[in-house]
């Protein structure tokens, strides 16, 4: 699989627009497209960098050299991504936030 199929496939699994993705990685939209269609092939390392981590994954997946993450596993980065960034007590809240769904979670199963 190329990098392009790779980048079309997590695109989708994210379900992101390609204008998304380029307002988020710094890049024109029919750039992203000419990556996922492999007419541009030789994309740069800061470019490769930027969407591994837009995508959550290490470069090594956009790369063919680690397997690709599944939905779920995307899903989960999403959520994940941009934590640090929030303030200590913001943080705190958020993780108060996923230990009552657990919670909630268990007793309804």
């Amino acid at each position: 699989m190329s990098i392009g199929e790779r980048l079309f496939s997590l695109r989708q699994k994210s379900g992101e627009s390609l204008q998304g993705v380029a307002d988020k990685v710094g890049v024109s939209k029919p750039h992203i497209w000419d990556l996922e269609k492999g007419r541009s092939k030789n994309p740069s390392f800061e470019l490769v960098r930027k969407l591994a981590a837009h995508y959550g994954v290490t470069i090594d997946v956009l790369m063919g050299e680690a397997k690709e993450p599944d939905v779920e596993a995307l899903q989960v980065e999403r959520i994940h991504r941009g934590l640090d960034k929030l303030e200590p007590r913001d943080r705190e809240i958020v993780e108060d936030m996923i230990k009552k769904m657990q919670q909630s979670s268990r007793v309804s199963t």
